[in-house]
């Protein structure tokens, strides 16, 4: 009998054999206590209440997830009395109905499914996790089991669900390994979900919750999320930390940049469906990095690509949403960013690419123009976000109780400004671009001026090379 592993973002995963296609998905739930629900779409089959310790399908092999995933029940909101569903079948089976429908509308994808979803309902227990997907592979492809408890936080039910319809998507028609879902990708989706839908998304006792304060403005769940604070890098939402994934306030920080990142890039790759797109590229690519780059490749070349798209993306959501939150240590990691540049280079022809960090003073005194101009109006673009947050907050300040400290952020804001701005405008002037090289002696002059300039900020903002 074949095993098969992988990793699936809850705490556990199972993976059992391949049983052949006579097996039932019925059948991993052996004992049920009511007679199963089948949804609406008939994509969903609930299993009514099992005892705890019923056995699960034959020779289960129980794959711990690792510390990266170990968060992933977190709530999305504070737990609280009015937070926790009682879950039944009806209720279970219109809730992921519900759920399915906001996912595929959100990818903009027709329901084409292939992967039954078993959901067994369990009674609440300590002594086991509140959720559980269960993947199997038969002959014929995959299919997916949830194991939820009966009284959890309605915000679960939806996570997982979400993570869940995910998963057949990318997986439709695969007979290999399991394609997982990056944490990125689902808590962006489950965050502009709830966000947009709300408590209305899991009906309780057979009533209606109408949420008044819902909005359809994606970036309306984004900014509760975020409070003001800078959203995370590229790189930390591409691999989040052990640190972050464990805090709470930290993962809150993960979900709204990572619901960011999913709405922006919703509308990219020609907007209509390129979500979509994305996740069922999975099945035909290495890992989600790959299928990123395959889905859009009019807009990213690698991944450095999309990690300079995502700073002007994440400063621009920054400086509209920040200014009572604003602190001298994000203002101080922008203008780090700012003042240096990643590239990719190879030591040797056949060499792998490696990355290296210039200033950018060396950018401009080494670069030729054609590959500076790009970079000077990221920087420039970024810059403008940033003065405009200083200029609201100015504002509300009203002249008063302002930091010293923040003043000489904003001040050498302005002074990076001052160099660039003109540096750019003379650089990309008719007359200049059609020289050849930069022989001129007033480029030279203009180059070596900006640079002497630009590393004096270096040094006080950077410290010494």
């Amino acid at each position: 009998m074949r095993r098969f592993f992988g990793v699936i973002p809850f705490l556990w995963l199972l993976f059992a054999g391949n049983w052949g296609a006579e097996a039932q998905v019925g059948s991993i739930s052996r004992r049920p206590k009511s007679v199963p629900t089948r949804s609406r779409s008939g994509q969903f089959l609930v299993l009514g209440e099992a005892s705890a310790s019923d056995e699960r399908a034959p020779n289960p092999i129980l794959i711990p997830l690792g510390s990266q995933r170990s968060v992933a029940f977190t709530p999305l909101r504070p737990l609280d009395s009015q937070g926790v569903a009682t879950l039944s079948p009806p209720i279970i089976s219109v809730a992921c109905e519900r759920i399915k429908s906001e996912v595929l509308r959100i990818l903009k994808i027709e329901d084409r499914f292939n992967g039954s979803i078993v959901v067994r309902l369990f009674p609440a227990d300590k002594r086991r996790p509140p959720s559980t997907i269960v993947a199997t592979q038969f002959s014929d492809g995959w299919r997916y089991t949830l194991e939820i408890q009966d009284r959890v936080h309605w915000t679960l039910l939806v996570r997982t669900t979400v993570e869940v319809l995910l998963l057949e998507i990318a997986n439709r028609g695969n007979g290999g390994q399991l394609n997982p879902i990056p944490l990125w990708l689902s808590e962006g989706v489950t965050t502009l979900l709830i966000g947009e839908s709300s408590r209305e998304l899991v009906p309780q006792l057979n009533r209606e919750f109408k949420d008044s304060n819902r909005s359809m403005d994606p970036l309306v769940a984004i900014a509760a999320k975020t409070v003001g604070r800078s959203p995370l890098g590229f790189d930390a939402l591409a691999f989040p930390t052990d640190a972050m994934v464990n805090d709470t306030n930290q993962f809150q920080l993960f979900q709204g940049s990572a619901a960011l990142f999913v709405h922006h890039l919703r509308s990219k790759g020609g907007g209509s469906g390129s979500l979509g797109a994305l996740v069922f590229a999975f099945n035909r690519s290495l890992n989600w990095q790959t299928a990123l780059l395959k889905t859009y490749p009019a807009e990213f070349q690698s991944l450095l690509d999309v990690e300079k798209w995502w700073a002007v993306t994440s400063v621009a959501f920054y400086a509209q949403n920040a200014s009572r939150f604003i602190t001298t240590e994000t203002l101080d990691r922008h203008l780090r960013a700012i003042l240096q540049e990643t590239v990719e280079v190879a030591r040797s022809t056949n060499s792998p690419l490696g990355r290296r960090v210039l200033r950018l003073s060396e950018t401009i005194e080494q670069w030729p123009l054609a590959s500076q101009m790009p970079v000077l109006e990221r920087k420039t673009t970024q810059l403008r976000y940033l003065s405009n947050l200083g200029f609201r907050y100015f504002s509300r300040q009203g002249g008063g109780g302002t930091e010293p400290e923040m003043r000489v952020r904003f001040e050498q804001v302005r002074r990076l400004q001052e160099i660039l701005d003109p540096y750019q405008r003379e650089r990309s002037s008719t007359g200049n671009l059609a020289r050849r090289g930069d022989v001129d002696p007033r480029i030279r002059v203009l180059v070596q001026g900006a640079a002497d300039r630009l590393r004096l900020l270096e040094t006080n903002i950077l410290g010494p090379p």
